[in-house]
C-alpha cells in the first residue's frame, strides 16, 4: 500500500513524538557517559581537552532539555518539523563534540584509556539506535562524526583491520537503525488499518446482535416445547437411574471381591500382579528403579495354632495397618495370601531406599501387639528384588523376592536379604560405615592435621589449612573423600563442622599457630543454613580469638547452589573480620561475576593446574592468566599441590607468593607444629616433620 499525503504527515508526527519520548533517558545516559569519561581522563591525568568538551556538551545538553521541555508543554508556536530540525542540530553538535574529543586523544599512549574512549563512542552509537533511529537524520548526524573520527584515528595509528571493522560496524548499525525506522512506520500503518477494521467489525457486531435477538425469540418458543418433553423424559430417567445405580453397586462389590483382600482391605494377589506389570512398563518408559519386597511373618503359624484363628486374623489386620503406615502414599502394598505381604517401591533414587524401608518395616512389626488380652511378639523376614538389576519381568521379580525372603529366614528373625548377595553386602557396608560414623561423631573420634602455607621468598609460614582425619577402629584410616560425603548426606556435617571450628579456634588461642592464619573448609550445607554466621560469631566471641587469623574456604559448588544466600552468608562472616578463600580454583566453572560480587580475599589455585606445570606450557598460560586477573581484582593467591623444586621455580616465575604442598610439608599433627616453626623449612629437613604415611 502506498502512503497518501495525510499518512506521511501523520507518520512524521508519530516519529517526532516517539523521538522526543526517548529524549530524556537518552540525555541522562549521555550525561552519565560524559561524567564517566571526564572522571576517567582526570584520574589518568589527561585533562588538557576536558574543558572545551564539557562546555560544548553542557551547551548542547541544556539546549536539548529546553527543547524537550517546550515540546512536552505542547508549545506549538514551533512546528513538528522545526522541533525535529533543532533536535537533529543538537545531535550533530553532540556527535561532533564526542568525535573531536576522541580525535584530540588519538595519539594517547595509555592504551587502556584509548580503548575506553573507543568503547564509549561505540556504546553511544549503538544506544542511539533505540533513541534516534525513528528519525534517521538525527541518528546519522549523531553517529557519523563519531564513527568517522574513530576510523581516521585508527588509520593514523596504522590499525587497518580496526578501521575496516569500524566501517563494517557502522554499516551494520545503519542497517539496524534503518530497519527499526521502517518497522516503526509499518507498525503505525498496521494500527491505522486495524482501526478501520474495528469500525467495520462494530457495524458487523450490531447486525449480528439484531440477528441474535431474533434467534433468541425463536429459541424461547422452542424451549417451551422442549420443557414439556423433558419433564416426561425425566420421569423415565429416574426409573432407569435407580436400576443403573443398583447394577453399579453390584459391579463395585464384585470388583472389590476380585481385586481386594476381604480381611485387610489391601489389594490381593490378582491386583498385585497387575500393579507389578504396570510398574515394569512405567520403569521401562522412564528408565527408573523400583523394588519388590516380599514380607513374611515369623512365628505366625505357632500363634495361629495356639491362640486361634480369630487372634491370627486380628494380627494380620494390625500388621497390615502398621506396614501401610510405614510406607509412602504412592507405594503399593498387597496381601499375597496367608501371612505374606508384597510391597512395590517405585520412584527410588537408588537401591539404598529399599534398604531403609526394609529396616522400617522390621522395626514397626517388632513392636508388641495386644490382641484380646494377649501380648503377641512376631518377627519379619523380607526378601528384596530390584528392577532392572535383578530382572525385568514382573513374575520373575516376585519369585526372586520370594527366594530372597527364604534366605532371610535362614539368617534369623527380623532380617532381610537382597536377591543379589553382592549388592546386599555392598549396601550393608555403606550402612556399617554410616553407623561407625555416627559413633565417631558421638565420641569425637576425629582429629585435625594442619598443612602449612609458606611464603615462597622467605620460607616463612603464613598460614595453615585445617584438615579433618578419621582413624576408625573398624575400617582403619578412612579418606575424607569417603567419609565427608556420608557426613553431608546424613546431615552429620553440621555437628562435625561445629567441632572443627571449635578445634581450630582452640588451636589459635593456644598460640601454637603464632601469627599464621588458619583456614577452615566449609560445606555447601553449612553455607546454606540461615543464621550460621551468627553461630560462627558466637564461637569467635567465646574463644576471644582475633578474627583476622581465621580463614574460611569455600568451593565453587557453594557459589552455584544458591548465589544470593551464599553472598549474604559470606558478607556476614567477612564483616566479622575473617578472610574468605575460594578453594580448588581452575578445576571447575567459576564465573567471573561471582568474583566481582563476592568478598573473596584469596584464590587457591587447584593442584590439578599446578601438577606438571614445569613442562606444560598450557598450564603456565592458565596460571599466568589467573594471577593477572587476581591482581586486577586485588585478590591474593595460594598455589596448592607444589611437590617438586621445578614446580616451585615455575610458579615463582609466574608470580607466586604463597605456596602449599608436599614440597614444603605434608599435613602436620598438632604435636609437630612447634618443631615445624623451629625448623628452617628447607627441603632437606622436611622428613622429620611429615605425618605418617596413613595421613
Amino acid at each position: 500500500m502506498k502512503y497518501g499525503a495525510c499518512n506521511i504527515v501523520s507518520f512524521k508526527k508519530d516519529q517526532i513524538e516517539y523521538l522526543f519520548s526517548q529524549a530524556y533517558p537518552a540525555n541522562m545516559a549521555m550525561l552519565a557517559a560524559a561524567v564517566l569519561v571526564i572522571f576517567s581522563l582526570t584520574y589518568q591525568g589527561e585533562v588538557q581537552h576536558i574543558s572545551w568538551f564539557f562546555a560544548v556538551f553542557l551547551g548542547c545538553f541544556s539546549a536539548r532539555m529546553l527543547l524537550l521541555r517546550r515540546f512536552n508543554k505542547k508549545d506549538r508556536t514551533t512546528s513538528y518539523q522545526q522541533y525535529a530540525n533543532y533536535y537533529v542540530l543538537t545531535s550533530l553538535l553532540l556527535g561532533l563534540d564526542w568525535a573531536l574529543l576522541s580525535f584530540a586523544y588519538y595519539d594517547l599512549n595509555n592504551d587502556e584509556l584509548r580503548f575506553f574512549l573507543t568503547i564509549v563512542n561505540l556504546g553511544l552509537i549503538t544506544a542511539a539506535v533505540g533513541s534516534l533511529s525513528m528519525w534517521m537524520k538525527a541518528y546519522i548526524a549523531f553517529s557519523l562524526p563519531q564513527i568517522l573520527s574513530l576510523m581516521v584515528i585508527n588509520a593514523l595509528n596504522n590499525n587497518l583491520l580496526v578501521t575496516v571493522s569500524l566501517f563494517i560496524f557502522s554499516w551494520f548499525m545503519f542497517v539496524i537503525a534503518r530497519n527499526t525506522n521502517l518497522k516503526f512506520k509499518q507498525g503505525r500503518q498496521l494500527i491505522r488499518q486495524n482501526i478501520k477494521l474495528i469500525d467495520k467489525m462494530e457495524t458487523e457486531i450490531q447486525n449480528r446482535k439484531k440477528a441474535q435477538l431474533n434467534l433468541e425469540q425463536a429459541q424461547e418458543v422452542l424451549e417451551d416445547l422442549v420443557k414439556e418433553r423433558t419433564s416426561e423424559l425425566l420421569e423415565a430417567n429416574l426409573d432407569l437411574k435407580e436400576q443403573i445405580d443398583k447394577r453399579c453397586e453390584v459391579e463395585k462389590d464384585l470388583h472389590h471381591l476380585a481385586y481386594y483382600d476381604v480381611l485387610t482391605g489391601l489389594p490381593n494377589r490378582v491386583m498385585l500382579i497387575e500393579r507389578l506389570k504396570a510398574a515394569v512398563i512405567k520403569a521401562q518408559k522412564n528408565d527408573t528403579l523400583f523394588a519388590v519386597l516380599f514380607v513374611d511373618l515369623d512365628r505366625f503359624k505357632a500363634i495361629n495354632d495356639s491362640l486361634g484363628h480369630a487372634v491370627g486374623d486380628q494380627l494380620i489386620q494390625q500388621v497390615s495397618v502398621r506396614l501401610k503406615n510405614a510406607l509412602r502414599e504412592d507405594d503399593v502394598i498387597a496381601r499375597n495370601g496367608g501371612d505374606e505381604f508384597v510391597i512395590i517401591l517405585e520412584k527410588m533414587s537408588d537401591v539404598r531406599s529399599a534398604f531403609v524401608v526394609a529396616e522400617k518395616l522390621i522395626a514397626c512389626t517388632a513392636a508388641l501387639f495386644e490382641i484380646n488380652g494377649h501380648d503377641v511378639h512376631i518377627g519379619t523376614s523380607i526378601g528384596i528384588a530390584t528392577y532392572p538389576i535383578d530382572g525385568i519381568d514382573a513374575l520373575d521379580l516376585l519369585k526372586m523376592a520370594d527366594t530372597a525372603m527364604y534366605y532371610a529366614k535362614d539368617v534369623g528373625s527380623n532380617s532381610f536379604e537382597f536377591y543379589s548377595s553382592e549388592m546386599s553386602n555392598r549396601i550393608k557396608g555403606r550402612l556399617e560405615l554410616e553407623n561407625a560414623l555416627r559413633l565417631a561423631v558421638e565420641n569425637e573420634d576425629f582429629y585435625l592435621v594442619f598443612q602449612p602455607q609458606c611464603d615462597i621468598h622467605s620460607n616463612a609460614t603464613t598460614g595453615f589449612e585445617a584438615l579433618i582425619r578419621w582413624n576408625s577402629a573398624e575400617f582403619g584410616q578412612v579418606s575424607p573423600a569417603v567419609f565427608v560425603p556420608v557426613l553431608e548426606e546424613t546431615g552429620m556435617i553440621y555437628v562435625v563442622g561445629d567441632w572443627v571450628i571449635k578445634e581450630v579456634l582452640q588451636f589459635i588461642k593456644s598460640g601454637k599457630a603464632r601469627n599464621a592464619k588458619v583456614s577452615i573448609n566449609l560445606s555447601a550445607l553449612q553455607c546454606g543454613v540461615n543464621q550460621y554466621s551468627e553461630k560462627i560469631k558466637k564461637y569467635i566471641d567465646q574463644s576471644n580469638v582475633n578474627p583476622a587469623q581465621i580463614e574460611f574456604e569455600i568451593t565453587e559448588s557453594v557459589l552455584i547452589k544458591d548465589f544470593n544466600k551464599t553472598e549474604a552468608f559470606l558478607n556476614s562472616i567477612h564483616e566479622l573480620g575473617c578472610t574468605i578463600a575460594l578453594d580448588d580454583f581452575g578445576s571447575g566453572y567459576t564465573s567471573f561475576k561471582y568474583l566481582a560480587k563476592l568478598p573473596i580475599d584469596i584464590i587457591k589455585i587447584d593442584r590439578s593446574v599446578i601438577s606438571g606445570i614445569d613442562h606444560k606450557k598450557n598450564l603456565q598460560d592458565i596460571v599466568k592468566a589467573i594471577v593477572t586477573m587476581c591482581r586486577g581484582l586485588a585478590i591474593d593467591n595460594v598455589f596448592e599441590g607444589v611437590e617438586s623444586e621445578k614446580e616451585l621455580e615455575t610458579v615463582r616465575r609466574l608470580g607466586a607468593k604463597t605456596v602449599q604442598g608436599f614440597y614444603f610439608s605434608k599435613p602436620l599433627r598438632l604435636d609437630a607444629i612447634a618443631p615445624w616453626f623451629g625448623d628452617d623449612h628447607k627441603r632437606n629437613n622436611l622428613e622429620k616433620n611429615e605425618v605418617n604415611n596413613e595421613i
